[in-house]
């Protein structure tokens, strides 16, 4: 092919695509040559620019082009190093932010070019899958993976700490990192991973309601359930299509790591904890405080339906979502699942809905978990330079605040927040304070089954298979069993 043929049903972006890759192959256009400029093109072939860019594009892409900021687009020199890194993901949307970095990549440094080749693992299967790839020597390069694995993944040696290859860039993101997204993905000061997102424990209210109702929404737990009480109000639930209880929350072994992502910070706002320097303290006054009030809740103010117990992961937001309660204990991240449920857009969704940090409980101050994902390079990867190269890039500005304005997750990283505008996502702007008063989960090789522990402790509780007292010392008793850690 010499020319663009109109004549033929054959797009001309493609004609002119497959013009330049046979110039290409037969050595008219040589490695480093710089291809003719993109109106040059439109001269040389009559045709516009919309085509002649969707071609390069794809050249650039098919890795046979590559663009010097500056200087123009070249045919990718002979020599150049092509290296496929392996990365498996939960979804597809944690392939953007490393798709944009490999591009990046690629066009600044056209002597070593990146490749990518995802593997998308649905999350619930995704622990269990790296393990065993792990177990048979074929980890990732990259994966992504919960915040909650990050220490048990890097005590078995999984993980390959971004400071064992470079420290002073190690060192410099640290800073930029929220202190509670650093502390769930550090051990000893040490960074075990690259976090990119944070979502903190809120909770949903129905601003629009409260506002008609000429009510504020709670700072202690005592507030909370003098609200509740005027949304069970016979004529309240009727102007509102309320159901029978006007708060929900995720409280048994059936919600899995969500019961313990709503209600470790719900000890907290009471003074209580799970794990404190290095020692198990959850079997407290201030925790059969907190359990008391929480089985309360459900059994005498009847403010929660009993079912909570059985609720799964994304119960109670749905509930809320569809307008049965007024109020529900929930994430972040579960904005975009009111806004689908709901049929809301971004300001529809902000007028109806508010969030606040889960109220103070009477010896205790309002709380918030972060939470979040994080990318990890394996020591089995058999390319790890450049693994951390493509996180480096990832890493930037540039990258990462489209990826949170994409996702609707908070950035982990301060300068990151900084940058977003009320006019691009009033929601980002005005939860990334909650981010920076947040505190992370207990950094534990043995989490999974700590959580599982205190799940049981609260299911035990509301259902009142167990007195508060006696389920807060099971489960300590367990907890120090499965990480070795002293009672307090």
């Amino acid at each position: 092919m010499t020319k663009i043929d109109r004549s033929i049903p054959v797009p001309v972006y493609y004609q002119l695509k497959t013009l330049l890759k046979e110039q290409i192959e037969t050595g008219q256009l040589r490695p480093g040559d710089k291809v003719p400029t993109e109106a040059e093109l439109c001269e040389r072939y009559a045709i516009s620019r919309t085509p002649v860019r969707q071609a390069l594009l794809e050249l650039v892409q098919e890795g046979l082009l590559t663009r010097r900021a500056g200087r123009g687009t070249f045919v990718i020199p002979a020599d150049a190093v092509q290296v496929t890194l392996r990365i498996t993901v939960s979804d597809t949307r944690w392939q953007w932010p490393l798709e944009e970095a490999a591009r990046l990549w690629n066009q600044e440094n056209p002597q070593t070019k990146i490749n990518l080749k995802f593997s998308v693992v649905p999350l619930r299967h995704l622990y269990d899958h790296l393990s065993l790839a792990v177990a048979q020597g074929q980890a990732p390069d990259i994966s992504v993976l919960d915040s909650v694995w990050v220490a048990e993944f890097t005590h078995r040696s999984y993980l390959l700490p971004p400071d064992e290859l470079d420290a002073d860039w190690t060192a410099k993101i640290k800073e930029d990192i929220y202190p509670s997204v650093l502390a769930a993905n550090s051990r000893e000061g040490h960074l075990c991973t690259i976090p990119t997102n944070a979502d903190t424990t809120v909770l949903w209210y129905r601003r629009d309601w409260f506002t008609a109702e000429g009510l504020q929404p709670p700072r202690t737990w005592a507030e909370l359930v003098n609200l509740g009480h005027h949304f069970r109000q016979r004529k309240v639930r009727s102007r509102y299509g309320l159901g029978p209880h006007p708060l929900a929350f995720v409280g048994g072994r059936a919600g899995g790591e969500t019961t313990t992502y709503q209600l470790l910070p719900f000890l907290w706002s009471f003074g209580a904890d799970m794990i404190n320097e290095g020692r198990v303290v959850l079997d407290s006054p201030n925790t059969v405080e907190a359990l008391t009030f929480l089985k309360g809740l459900i059994h005498e103010e009847k403010l929660a339906s009993p079912q909570v117990v059985d609720y799964h992961w994304n119960s109670a937001v749905k509930a809320f979502a569809r307008g049965e309660v007024a109020m529900a204990l929930g994430g972040t991240y579960e904005n975009y699942i009111i806004r689908s449920v709901a049929n809301w857009d971004m300001a529809t969704f902000l007028d109806h809905v508010g969030f606040v940090p889960l109220p103070a409980g009477t010896n205790g101050v309002p709380a918030t978990l972060v939470g979040g994902m994080t990318y990890g390079m394996y020591r089995q990867s058999l390319h790890q330079d450049e693994a951390l190269a493509l996180l480096k890039r990832m890493v930037t500005p540039e990258i990462l605040k489209p990826f949170s304005l994409k996702t609707g997750h908070n950035s982990a990283y301060k300068s990151v927040s900084a940058l977003v505008r009320a006019d691009e996502d009033g929601f980002l702007q005005q939860t990334a304070p909650l981010v920076a008063q947040s505190r992370s989960r207990p950094f534990l090789p043995s989490y999974e089954r700590v959580s599982t522990h205190f799940q049981e402790m609260i299911e035990v509780s509301l259902r009142g298979q167990l007195p508060c007292a006696v389920a807060a010392r099971r489960a300590a008793e367990r907890i120090s069993g499965a990480t070795g850690a002293l009672q307090d």
